[in-house]
């Protein structure tokens, strides 16, 4: 979402959604995280290695001034500290890399992936470090306990589990060639007394050894534990909000089929009172002739307001399910709107100024009538009177069509553009311009532009106009496809 402000000019862009949201209890059943927390996390995992690379920089660092670490008991070494915090620091700009790379497009697949890679590196260059510092001397195994609570928060109950299989077995590898000779032995503490004690009972080591394995095992039983509890509460709230959401679709339906019976009863109240004002059935008097103007008045608002709630619960059912895309001209579907509107512009005396050229693409005929309807209707509504309406349209760059529809109208203030396209939504001053308005066309104009792709820009300056700025894709496909879905996603990335 973009809103600006510049003096008493402002634009706003309407944002489009990246994707449609998988269905309840989808997300639960793949991955025990919904997928942009996935993203989320792959970047959370390199933030924090930086901070491991600087610890482990900084020991190397002190490394390089031997009386330091000396007067504290440890061994002096700059070599592995510092190669550890290189090797780091070089997959944490991999892992950077590949996740910017796939941007909001990355699947989750892609983000498991990238999650699986580093946990692997990481256990690969923290066991030589569990080496250097001392794997059965030290504390230091323990830090094996981050990657396997991780994995079991991020991942399923048998991918933690093989994460916490690795971790036992790179660590096991890691003791036994220690105890057989094959890698040498230079723990960071410098006193020989547990060394000693160890090498003169073996079975101190296999303790220590298997107590560190046990400990791990446990820690991923109870966290494992601990997940599945909130991956199942989880799924209760995504069942219940499935039910929410049947709900919701039985009263739309409701709502629309009491909307169509009420249509033709007002059309037909609407036509008995036209008649009444032709004087078709003789004169009548003045009093009765107002009251007759009124409930006119009346049927016509509720006409049309009964008429954009059907298409917007059209709209909105249409949307679940495909829809017949046509070939058609940007240019015939604008003349066909304009000759809907021109009565109302005749009624506040409001002229069109148009530079309509042809513009191919591929879109439901219908939908696209009803944005360039509700954009057209509202430019005239709010106009003053005798003011003028422009009307452009042309191909755009790389394929599909660009539209701008100007008035020189009340305009919208700057704070009130994020909510012009939300349902049942007036400003104080459109209430005042207009009475006669149900709040509903620019919300019909932004489920068109969700459901087609089509980017929306709108400026307006208080007292002085607005105009929407419409863009409209190529067919799907088209040589100009791609170049349209990197514009939507940068101008979405933009948006976030």
């Amino acid at each position: 979402m973009t809103t600006a402000n510049t003096g008493a000019a402002a634009f706003y862009e309407l944002p489009l959604p990246s994707g449609r949201a998988p269905g309840p209890g989808a997300a639960a059943a793949r991955s025990p995280l919904p997928e942009p927390m996935l993203l989320e996390n792959v970047r959370w995992f390199c933030r924090l290695r930086w901070a491991a690379v600087g610890m482990l920089g900084t020991f190397g660092i002190l490394g390089l001034f031997p009386n330091v670490l000396e007067a504290v008991g440890l061994h002096a070494s700059a070599d592995w500290p510092l190669i550890a915090a290189g090797a780091l620091a070089a997959g944490n700009l991999g892992f950077q890399g590949l996740a910017r790379a796939a941007g909001g497009s990355a699947s989750p697949r892609h983000a498991r992936l990238n999650l699986w890679g580093q946990i692997i590196f990481d256990l690969v260059i923290l066991t030589g470090v569990v080496h250097s510092v001392g794997s059965t001397a030290t504390n230091i195994p323990f830090a094996y306990l981050f990657h396997i609570v991780l994995a079991c928060i991020f991942l399923s109950r048998i991918e933690s589990l093989a994460v916490t299989l690795l971790a036992c077995a790179l660590y096991t590898a890691c003791v036994t060639a220690e105890v057989s000779g094959l890698m040498s032995l230079h723990p960071l503490y410098a006193a020989d007394a547990m060394r000693e004690r160890m090498a003169d009972a073996p079975w101190v080591t296999l303790w220590n050894l298997g107590l560190a394995l046990g400990i791990w095992l446990t820690v991923w039983y109870l966290a494992c534990h601990l997940s599945a509890l909130v991956r199942k509460r989880d799924r209760e709230l995504a069942e219940t909000n499935r039910r929410l959401e049947a709900a919701l679709e039985e009263r739309s339906k409701h709502m629309l089929r009491t909307t169509h019976e009420l249509k033709a009863p007002f059309a037909a109240i609407h036509a008995t009172t036209q008649v009444l004002l032709d004087g078709q059935c003789g004169p009548l008097p003045e009093e009765a002739m107002v009251f007759i103007r009124r409930i006119s008045t009346r049927c016509r608002r509720l006409a049309t307001e009964i008429q954009e709630m059907v298409q917007l619960a059209n709209l909105r059912s249409e949307s679940q399910g495909a829809m017949t895309m046509a070939a058609l001209d940007v240019a015939e579907a604008l003349r066909w709107c304009l000759a809907q509107v021109q009565p109302l512009a005749e009624e506040r005396r409001v002229q069109f100024q148009t530079d309509i050229r042809p513009a191919r693409l591929v879109g439901v005929e219908d939908h696209l009538k009803m944005l360039f309807s509700n954009i057209l209707g509202n430019a005239v509504a709010y106009s003053h009177e005798g003011g003028r309406v422009f009307v452009r349209s042309a191909p755009a760059p790389g394929g599909g069509a660009q539209v701008e529809i100007e008035d020189q109208g009340i305009g919208i203030p700057p704070d009130k553009l994020p909510h012009i396209f939300d349902e049942y939504y007036r400003t104080d001053e459109a209430v005042r311009h207009n009475k006669q308005s149900s709040g509903l066309g620019l919300a019909i104009v932004r489920h068109v532009a969700e459901t087609h792709g089509i980017r929306i820009r709108v400026e307006s300056r208080p007292g002085a106009g607005t105009a929407f700025r419409v863009r409209l894709p190529p067919a799907p496909g088209g040589p100009g496809a791609r170049l349209h879905e990197r514009e939507v996603h940068d101008g979405l990335s933009h948006d976030r």
